[in-house]
């Protein structure tokens, strides 16, 4: 019964103008992306394509199932057809749960149309983009470099950034150790420079570097002299023979004219091993935004279950728009209990407590903590970050989204079901 409810629902939604509109306007929205100029960055088109998507034509989507969800049953209500369906040896719990099952059905098809959509005109855009461009469409695992120096003479240092002159007067090293863990994983591996460069030989937007990559262990390496352009990303492969079990590799570069110069930090240059394509990063990427659809449609059926139409709709959307600016509210909430923290350093005639403070800290505390505890964190839900940086979204990220996500709607099933089990409709 509750598979039929389900499918009933699901049918309902889909007669609704509302949804049409919406629809309309996603569609509209991704077939005139490829067509608007961008800039002269080679994947700033695949950039705003994903967050276009990820972004406005999913905030359209789940705007439509917010009005559709949390009007359903007071409508039904309203309209007396809900008497046809507990009129009938159902339990009033399975109501709930089909007309949840029903949304959430429809938001898989949404996010199934539009993804799908998504995905092949980015595949399309990203067969054109340069090699060193091409880190977007992929599924990377990065690693951060577990100690860098700078060996010979040091230029001179700017707001944390070491320049390094050319000519082997100096040089940046990174080393890498700990890459493949697993023998049988024969993961490629690939490493990413994103260098600031400066001349004296006057404008110059491209420097020549001497790149070196060897294996302490094998006693291997791997040099080649590359164009490096100003603050744009070059990559150095390595293949998948390149990195072996044990390997701890060390990263050479400076520039090879004596008036050439680069700035370096420790997190300038990055390895990463290449093992998944990108259709199944984005289908992860997918996934993790269908548990956000779950966890609102949850939300919306519960307060539909005791509110009207329209305070059902509004509540929603203050618990979406409030779970996307948690951490403003616990940074609030922080700041208020921290007011005094400095007080030592501050003069004397300022050292008497702020009544204004104290009031706030007293009234608004618990609160907003209990706001911060009880409202769903929608960020957590964020997978853009990942494929904007071409980061293979980890397994524990979208086990720990799902383990979220059925826990919280879990608890409102069950308060769904102990209010409309209580509610007199006769």
């Amino acid at each position: 019964m509750t598979l039929t409810i389900a499918i009933n629902t699901l049918r309902e939604a889909l007669r609704k103008k509302t949804l049409h509109v919406l629809i309309g306007l996603g569609l509209l929205v991704m077939l005139i992306l490829p067509a608007i100029p961008t800039t002269d960055e080679p994947d700033a088109q695949v950039k705003m394509m994903l967050v276009i998507f990820f972004q406005v034509v999913v905030l359209l989507c789940i705007t439509g199932v917010i009005f559709l969800s949390a009007t359903s049953l007071p409508c039904e209500i309203e309209d007396r057809t809900i008497y046809g369906i507990l009129s009938k040896p159902i339990a009033r719990q399975k109501v709930v749960m089909g007309k949840m099952l029903g949304f959430a059905l429809l938001s898989a098809m949404l996010l199934a149309i539009f993804g799908l959509l998504n995905m092949v005109v980015i595949q399309r855009l990203a067969s054109n983009l340069p090699e060193e461009y091409r880190g977007i469409v992929k599924a990377r695992t990065g690693f951060a470099a577990s100690q860098f120096d700078i060996q010979g003479k040091l230029h001179h240092t700017r707001e944390g950034i070491a320049w390094v002159e050319g000519g082997r007067a100096g040089i940046a090293r990174w080393t890498f150790s700990g890459l493949r863990k697993n023998p049988a994983n024969k993961a490629i591996f690939e490493a990413e420079f994103n260098l600031k460069i400066e001349s004296s030989r006057g404008f110059a937007d491209t420097i020549p570097l001497f790149v070196s990559v060897e294996d302490a262990n094998r006693h291997q390496w791997k040099t080649e002299v590359l164009p490096a352009r100003a603050d744009k990303p070059f990559i150095v492969k390595l293949g998948a023979e390149g990195v072996q079990e044990n390997s701890i590799l060390h990263i050479t570069v400076f520039p090879v004219h004596p008036a050439d110069y680069i700035g370096v930090t420790a997190k300038d240059v990055k390895m990463f091993s290449v093992q998944k394509g990108f259709v199944t990063n984005y289908a992860k990427a997918v996934v993790v935004t269908f548990l956000k659809f779950l966890l609102i449609v949850v939300i919306a059926v519960m307060g539909s279950t005791y509110l009207s139409a329209p305070v059902s709709i509004v509540s929603a959307f203050v618990v979406f728009l409030c779970g996307h600016t948690l951490e403003y509210i616990k940074d609030f909430s922080l700041l208020i209990q921290c007011h005094d923290m400095h007080e030592h350093a501050l003069p004397a005639m300022l050292k008497k407590p702020n009544t204004l403070l104290v009031y706030m800290d007293y009234l608004l505390k618990k609160p907003l903590e209990w706001i911060s505890f009880v409202l769903p964190d929608f960020k957590r839900f964020d997978s853009l970050k990942f494929l904007l940086k071409g980061i293979d979204i980890p397994l524990e990220t979208v086990g720990v989204s799902f383990g979220y996500t059925a826990l919280y709607a879990g608890i409102c099933l069950f308060i769904s079901a102990i209010i409309f089990k209580k509610r007199e409709f006769f």
